[in-house]
Formats: structure tokens, C-alpha cells, sequence
């Protein structure tokens, strides 16, 4: 056995974590080596909403185009629709119950257009991955292999030192690394450092199916992208998701199915069964789809005790396991990788403190905590709705349908009935348009300097986005303008640098900046933006009114495109105030 490879960073895991932070600290000139156990990226269908901010950074590692050619276009993701069944003899059979204003309704509405100059998306994790790794391959050759499975790893006094396997021929070899991503799932390297999960673990198992039928004939909506199937035949709910590529909507050659089998209820686990409750919940049991994959997974709702210890630094599902419901898994462990690469590249080039590395947990978990707790809570809103209804398996289909009828009918069983379903509609918010939880969410602590006024408390802490400039939140989004055009403020920040906004007075802060970047060496680009002045125009006013500073001050936005410190006007020593909020920031 002979050490392979010297790299800064170890990877272990090759999904959507594990992929993002190569990508990540690749581009940020640090070297990688990336082992994933299994032969190529992932099969499974089972994550594929990518949120606002996670397309944000997908943009920024350059591969968005390749993602929108494949995902789905923005008029097929407009609302969740909930369905009488979904085909059948009579004329009830997939009539809609409701539907629901979803995804900010292709990301049309008012709130998400201001979130961000990128929209969010839908595409499979499956169809993701691979275009993930590409891209990571291209950044770092010959250092992302798959095939290649973890053995063993040790913490020393210079770092880790791994062995893995190469699975196609037997042999081991060993991988020297400063830090250590566990990016695993949770797999191996957590429960050997003692992490342990804590919340509810496994309250139902999951049963994906991901196949190739025509279904146009029954899936009507070209605006819905989930369609929830209760079939008052047999009491059974599903999901059901067009899964495109060519076209999108109702005659979409590929789809996805959710079903549930709940904790001592094992019918659902074999393949037969499972195709055959998935036809008959559709009411097509002579269906005869092609099936790609099924995939079971345990329903989880946990968050690890520890993201750090030593030099092991966990991402991704070994951090955080979470219901469906909202979307969020694939999408936290992407952002994991944008919250923690720029910190790891910092501190690599001694431009930092190892203690920064420490907030990544105190910024992350209290994010996962929330996340992980609002997508729990979603889920048993499912269930809310489902018994407001009347329908369950325990019930005959005539009581079913009696049931859902009722809420058709007219008069006081009707207006009953329809109350009934209203009011547990506002729980459903979190499964379709929890836009604050996913792109509004700041950090109560961590690599910044708070501001003093008074705590920040969201009107709606789950759907309604308020741009902030308080340290701690993401930068807020603006249009800004020059004599070549327009360009939106996030594609002026990010890509491992940091980021001096000053307003349309505020030369002397991008003075201070340059000679403070050339001092600590680190990657730092100023300018201004105001109304009349300044190196980009704020010609609409939007970012004057979110700055959160005047005309002489300035905003300091991360790697990250988090808000790392805001002064709200000029100071007398601009140099001497920016280079103790950098050794503030970085722990110096």
C-alpha cells in the first residue's frame, strides 16, 4: 500500500454534497479527491425540486444552462393539484378537490421575481448528477472517482490519512488530506465519530417508482406539477410527478410516483406489489409501464448532533434527513457545500483562522434544525388534509366518495365540508411555498458582525421573503445598470470572493478595500452603487431601499453572498475599520 495522492481536501460520497463542494473548492484553487462507493451517480428519482438559492449556485459553477435545457420550464410548475383519483369509469374520477399556488407559481409571483434573478426548477436527482459530475471531473481530472470505497480514515496531527478501495480491482491505497468532507449519507464516518441523529427516524418508508407510460389521456393540468392522487377505490394516496424531458406536462414520457408504506406495514417493499398498488391508486391497473427504478428510503426528520469534530467536517444527509414535503434535502446539502468551501479555501491559504471552520455549525444546524422541523410538520399536514376529507383505507370506497362529494355538494353539508378542507390548507404552506424557509432563512450567529438594532422577526417565517441587509442574511437581490447594460447584484458577488458594496459616496471604503485586500491577500472586489452615482446605477431604487445604509456607507457581502458585516455611513479610519471586521470575520 503506498499514499496515492496529497490533497487538501477528501471527499467522501459522490451525491449532490459531495459533487458541490469538488466543484466548490476546485474553483476556488484548492485540490480535491473525491471517492464515491458506488459506479456512477445516483439512480434515484427521489429528490427534484432545486430551489432559488441552489440554482443560484449551480449558476455560478456553470452549469444552469445545461440544467434548464433538460428541467421544467416554468409554465409546468405553477400549482399542486389534489385529484378525486386520477382515472376511472365515471365522471368524477380525476376531478379536481383544490389546487395550490406552488413554487411561487412557476416563479411568477411578486415575492420570488424580488428573491432573485434566478428561478428556481424541477428536475430529477438522477438526471442532475451526472451534469454535476461532469462538471467536476472538468475542474479536478483524474480526482473524482467513483467505483472507490472508504475503508478506514484516522485523524493525525497534519491531518487525514484515508484508505480506500478501488472496487473494481481489489486494491487499496491511501489518501493524505488536511480535511475531511463526509459527505456519505451518514453511512460510515458519522457513526464512527459518535454523531447521532436526533429527532424521528424512519416514522414511514418511502416507495419511489419512477417509470415510462402514457398518461395523457388522464394527467389534464398542464400548469400542475403535483398531482396528489386520492382514489376513493382504495383509500390509497399517492404523488405523482411528470417527469418530461421531451415534453413537459401531461405528455410527458416519464414520471414519478410516491407512495407510503407506513412503519409495520412491509407491502410496499416488493417490486410486484409495489407497481400494482401504484396502477391500481392510478385506477389503471392494466397500466403496463416500463419501470426505470424503485427506490425505498426511510422517512426521516433528524439533524446530527455535531457538523465538525477535528477535522471532519459532515454535509448533506449525514447532517440532515427530512420528509419530502417542501423539497429541501438535495437543496440543503448543496448550500452545506457553499456555507462551508469558502471557509475551508480561507483558511487552506492561511487567510484564516482553523477556528472559522467552527461556524459552520453554529451557522448550518440552527438552519437544519428549522428546516428539518417545518418539513416534518408538512408532512403531517398531508395527513391533516387527507382526514379533513374523510378518506382512509379503513373506509369503504362508497363512504370515500361520499365523503369527497360532499365537497361539490351544495348546501350546509357542503359549506361543511369545504370549511373542513380550507382550513387545513395554510398547513400545506410549507410543502409548496415555503419561500422564507428556503431562501430567507439568516444565520443566528457565526462569520459576521451582527448589527445592534432589534432582532430581526419575520412577519412570516415561512412563506413570505423579506429582503434583509442585516449581517447574517443572504444579500438581497437588485437590478444595477451602467453604460452596458443591465446586470442583477448576485452575479457581481459570489465565486470565492468577497464583496465591497459601498453607496455612491463611499470611494473611500473602495479605496480602503483595495489596500486591505492587498495587506491580508485575500480575494476582495469593491465598488459603488447609488441612484445617480457610483460604478453601477441604482437607477429603480430597489437597492437603495434594502441596503440598509446611506450614501457614504457600505455593505460587505461573503463568498457565499451572505452579508458579513454593514456600516450605515463613512468612518474616519475606513482602512483601519475594514481590517479589524476581516479579523473579526476570519478569526484572526
Amino acid at each position: 500500500m503506498t499514499i496515492r495522492q496529497d490533497v487538501d481536501v477528501l471527499i467522501i460520497g459522490g451525491g449532490a454534497s459531495g459533487l458541490a463542494a469538488s466543484m466548490l473548492l476546485s474553483s476556488y484553487g484548492i485540490t480535491t479527491y473525491l471517492a464515491s462507493r458506488h459506479p456512477k451517480t445516483s439512480n434515484l428519482p427521489k429528490a427534484h425540486i432545486i430551489s432559488i438559492k441552489t440554482m443560484e449556485i449551480l449558476r455560478e459553477l456553470g452549469i444552469e444552462d445545461a440544467i434548464r435545457a433538460i428541467s421544467t420550464p416554468p409554465a409546468h410548475m405553477r400549482y399542486a393539484g389534489i385529484y378525486a383519483g386520477f382515472a376511472g369509469d365515471g365522471p368524477d374520477y380525476g376531478r379536481e378537490i383544490t389546487r395550490i399556488g406552488a413554487w411561487g407559481r412557476g416563479g411568477q409571483d411578486v415575492e420570488w421575481l424580488a428573491a432573485s434573478h434566478v428561478s428556481g426548477t424541477n428536475l430529477m436527482q438522477s438526471q442532475l448528477e451526472p451534469l454535476m459530475k461532469a462538471r467536476a471531473e472538468e475542474l479536478a481530472p483524474d480526482s473524482v472517482c467513483f467505483n472507490h470505497s472508504l475503508v478506514s480514515f484516522e485523524e493525525q496531527s497534519h491531518g487525514i490519512v484515508a484508505t480506500i478501495e478501488d472496487r473494481a480491482t481489489g486494491e487499496t491505497y491511501e489518501i493524505s488530506a488536511k480535511y475531511l468532507l463526509a459527505c456519505d449519507g451518514g453511512r460510515v464516518i458519522g457513526p464512527k465519530l459518535g454523531i447521532e441523529m436526533e429527532g424521528h427516524l424512519a416514522v414511514a418508508t418511502s416507495v419511489s417508482l419512477h417509470f415510462s407510460a402514457d398518461l395523457s389521456d388522464w394527467a389534464r393540468d398542464p400548469e400542475v406539477l403535483t398531482y396528489t392522487i386520492l382514489n376513493p377505490d382504495t383509500g390509497i394516496p399517492c404523488v405523482l410527478v411528470p417527469m418530461g424531458p421531451d415534453p413537459w406536462g401531461p405528455k410527458s414520457p416519464e414520471w414519478l410516483v410516491h407512495l407510503v408504506s407506513f412503519a409495520g406495514d412491509h407491502k410496499l417493499f416488493d417490486d410486484e406489489v409495489a407497481i400494482a398498488t401504484m396502477c391500481q391508486t392510478l385506477g389503471l391497473p392494466d397500466l403496463n409501464p416500463t419501470v426505470h427504478v424503485i427506490n425505498r428510503w426511510p422517512l426521516d426528520s433528524v439533524v446530527a448532533s455535531r457538523f465538525r469534530i477535528g477535522r471532519t467536517l459532515i454535509l448533506g444527509d449525514g447532517a440532515h434527513r427530512m420528509p419530502p414535503a417542501g423539497g429541501n434535502g438535495l437543496n440543503m446539502a448543496i448550500q452545506d457545500a457553499y456555507n462551508l468551501c469558502w471557509k475551508i479555501a480561507a483558511v487552506l491559504k492561511g487567510q484564516a483562522h482553523a477556528t472559522l471552520l467552527d461556524t459552520y455549525e453554529t451557522e448550518r444546524r440552527p438552519v437544519a434544525q428549522e428546516v428539518v422541523a417545518t418539513a416534518f410538520k408538512g408532512w403531517q399536514s398531508n395527513k391533516s388534509l387527507i382526514g379533513a376529507i374523510g378518506f382512509s383505507p379503513q373506509n369503504s370506497p362508497e363512504q370515500n366518495w361520499t365523503n369527497i362529494r360532499n365537497i361539490w355538494a351544495k348546501g350546509d353539508d357542503g359549506d361543511t365540508a369545504r370549511r373542513n378542507v380550507a382550513r387545513t390548507l395554510p398547513g400545506l404552506l410549507p410543502n409548496y411555498n415555503s419561500l422564507n424557509v428556503a431562501h430567507g432563512f439568516s444565520y443566528p450567529s457565526g462569520a459576521f458582525i451582527p448589527v445592534d438594532d432589534a432582532p430581526y422577526s419575520p412577519l412570516d417565517p415561512l412563506g413570505r421573503y423579506e429582503p434583509s441587509s442585516r449581517p447574517g442574511h443572504s444579500m438581497p437581490h437588485a437590478w444595477v445598470e451602467n453604460l452596458h447594460g443591465r446586470t442583477a447584484l448576485g452575479d457581481l458577488t459570489g465565486a470565492g470572493e468577497f464583496v465591497l458594496i459601498a453607496g455612491e459616496e463611499g470611494a473611500d471604503w473602495c479605496r480602503a478595500a483595495d489596500t486591505v485586500a492587498n495587506e491580508l491577500g485575500i480575494a476582495l472586489r469593491a465598488f459603488a452603487v447609488g441612484g445617480t452615482e457610483g460604478d453601477w446605477l441604482d437607477i429603480r431604487g430597489t437597492w437603495e431601499q434594502v441596503r440598509g445604509h446611506g450614501p457614504r456607507g457600505a455593505l460587505l457581502v461573503r463568498p457565499d453572498r451572505f452579508v458579513a458585516w454593514r456600516s450605515e455611513a463613512e468612518e474616519a479610519d475606513a482602512e483601519s475599520r475594514l481590517r479589524s471586521v476581516f479579523n473579526e470575520i476570519l478569526r484572526q
